[in-house]
């Protein structure tokens, strides 16, 4: 009986590992950036084109960062993996945090908690969000943001991206 149990634990961790949150980020409007404040401890890898330091942020306690072309950020979500594919966006790190406790939910492929003023169908079971988005997720450093005028949201079950 314990190695069915044990089998069924390896098999849903295996399960939740395999999947990951993909956010597409797109800001064609000239004069909007979109904003990602991440803990930094959450972030297994990251990659631009060119980053600039802002060191006009008035709190001390964040460092931003211009990055653009070819953003490409990975994190280490509190169940999943998190991809934030970008051509340009500014990125605010963070002290780790604890993360939130999480409300246990039937389903772990719901987007996370947001705010918009419209969503629309995309492909491949995609979700577009537009007008003010703002994402609010759980990672494993603590809570992370998304704020943008648009952001298309899509989960894979291969832990893979495609180009947006």
């Amino acid at each position: 009986m314990n190695h069915y149990i044990a089998l069924l634990l390896w098999a849903g961790a295996a399960i939740s590992a395999a999947r990951a949150d993909t956010f597409v980020i797109q800001t064609d409007s000239p004069g909007h950036e979109a904003t990602v404040r991440i803990p930094v401890g959450a972030i297994t890898q990251l990659s631009a084109d060119s980053a600039e330091s802002l060191v006009e942020n008035a709190d001390p306690k964040i460092e931003s960062m211009r990055l653009t072309g070819g953003v490409a950020i990975s994190i280490a979500g509190s169940t999943q993996l998190i991809h934030i594919k970008a051509n340009r966006l500014v990125l605010e790190l963070t002290a780790d945090s604890p993360p939130e406790p999480q409300a246990k939910s039937r389903t772990t492929a719901a987007p996370p908690p947001l705010r918009s003023t419209a969503v629309l169908r995309g492909d491949d079971d995609s979700q577009i969000f537009v007008g003010n988005v703002v994402f609010d997720v759980q990672t494993a450093a603590g809570p992370m943001e998304i704020k943008a005028d648009r952001v298309e949201h899509r989960v894979t079950s291969d832990g893979s991206t495609s180009a947006p």
